[in-house]
């Protein structure tokens, strides 16, 4: 495991978010990734400092890779969730993102066609469908995997892709925001193996990056 750490802007009363990082995180019992987010002592100070920490995962023998980003965002639980929920504006601020139809949105539950624009004018495209559910009072959860797109080829989309935003509030406007990806691109011609990196690696500390400027300015905390 390869463990990264990108600078975001420091979040607000580090006071306060010292100690729950020191006390909610570390002496939480681990059940599974959603449930709790296992971090150790140089992450806690990390996130605390306002950094995010970016960390690829064993995938456990399938070939496409899985990487998590994880940070403090000085936005309520409900507005990040907000931001997450409206799909449609998506490719104002999701990286690559250029297109987003909703083909059925049902309580909690969507399904979306999603168009990526890449480097070289290259197009992919594929279909989730996004659940959302509460895990406790103080944590959304809304996860996601990859569904059949009739008529598309295979060098048209990718092979596989699951993943989850995990969002537990951490006081009045503070989150702690975890952002979960496994992806496999599929057949890669000669020559693109960047695709895989722009898919996955590249793209995830922006992914959330983007995430929290947008919830923290339509808060009014940027």
């Amino acid at each position: 495991m390869s463990n990264l750490t990108r600078k975001l802007t420091k979040p607000k009363n580090m006071f306060f978010t010292l100690f729950f990082i020191a006390n909610a995180l570390s002496s939480a019992t681990i059940l599974n990734a959603a449930d709790y987010i296992p971090l150790n002592d140089h992450q806690k100070k990390a996130i605390a400092n306002g950094e995010s920490i970016i960390r690829e995962l064993d995938t456990a023998g399938k070939k496409g890779r899985t990487f998590e980003a994880i940070g403090l965002v000085n936005a309520s639980r409900a507005k990040v969730v907000e931001v997450l929920k409206d799909y449609k504006k998506y490719p104002e601020f999701m990286p690559n993102v250029s297109g987003i139809e909703i083909v059925e949105q049902v309580g909690n539950e969507a399904v979306l066609n999603y168009t990526l624009t890449l480097p070289l004018g290259k197009i992919k495209k594929y279909r989730l469908r996004i659940a959302g559910r509460e895990l406790t009072d103080k944590i959304t959860l809304l996860e996601w995997h990859l569904e059949k797109w009739p008529g598309l080829k295979t060098a048209e989309t990718i092979s596989d892709t699951t993943g989850y935003w995990r969002v537990e509030e951490k006081g009045e406007n503070i989150s702690l925001v975890l952002y979960h990806v496994y992806t496999d691109p599929g057949p890669v011609p000669f020559g693109l193996g960047w695709i895989v990196d722009v898919l996955s690696k590249k793209s995830v500390p922006d992914v959330l990056l983007q995430t929290k400027r947008r919830a923290e300015k339509l808060s009014g905390n940027q």
